[in-house]
C-alpha cells in the first residue's frame, strides 16, 4: 500500500513550486487498493490546471511498476465540511452553518478566523412588526469544540 505520509510530501512540494497560486492542502486518503485522493483549496479557488499540474507532479514521484494506484486530484467541494483552518480564513464574510460536538447548530457570518478558534455572527432573528430589532450576537468558538462547519450556499 502506498505511503499516504508520502503523497502528503509530494502534495506539500507540489504546492510549494506553486508558491503565488495561494493553494493549500486539505486532506489526502489512501484506500487498501491504492486509491490515493488528494483535495486542495486555495485563497483565490482551484482551477483544473492546478489539478492537473499537482497530479502531475504527484505521479511523477510514484513509481507505478513498485505499486500501481489510482490518482485523483481535486479542489475540496463548496458542500464539504471544512478541514483545515486556512478554508475558515478563506471564508471570512461569508455564511456558515456550525455544529458544535455536543450537537448544537449555529448559523452566521464568519467574522474571523484565528490560531485556535473563529468567530461567527449569528444571523438575526427577525422580529415582529413595531419591535425594536436585536443586535446580532457573536459567539467565539474553538475549532476544538467543533464537530463541522460548512459554508452555506445560497442562490439568489
Amino acid at each position: 500500500m502506498i505511503d499516504k505520509q508520502k503523497v502528503w510530501t509530494f502534495l506539500q512540494e507540489a504546492l510549494e513550486e506553486r508558491k503565488g497560486k495561494g493553494l493549500f492542502p486539505v486532506s489526502v486518503s489512501v484506500s487498501p487498493k491504492n486509491e490515493i485522493k488528494v483535495y486542495v483549496d486555495g485563497m483565490n479557488g482551484v482551477c483544473i490546471d492546478d489539478c492537473v499540474d499537482i497530479s502531475r507532479y504527484i505521479e511523477s514521484h510514484l513509481d507505478r511498476d513498485e505499486e500501481d494506484f489510482e490518482l485523483t486530484v481535486s479542489s475540496a467541494g463548496l458542500d464539504q465540511a471544512f478541514r483545515v483552518r486556512e478554508q475558515y480564513g478563506k471564508n471570512i464574510g461569508r455564511e456558515v452553518k456550525v455544529v458544535t460536538r455536543e450537537g448544537e447548530t449555529f448559523r452566521g457570518t464568519l467574522l474571523e478566523a484565528g490560531e485556535t478558534g473563529f468567530s461567527l455572527r449569528l444571523l438575526a432573528k427577525k422580529v415582529k412588526k413595531g419591535a425594536l430589532p436585536q443586535e446580532a450576537e457573536v459567539l467565539d468558538f474553538l475549532y476544538s469544540s467543533v464537530k463541522e462547519t460548512k459554508l452555506v450556499i445560497t442562490f439568489k
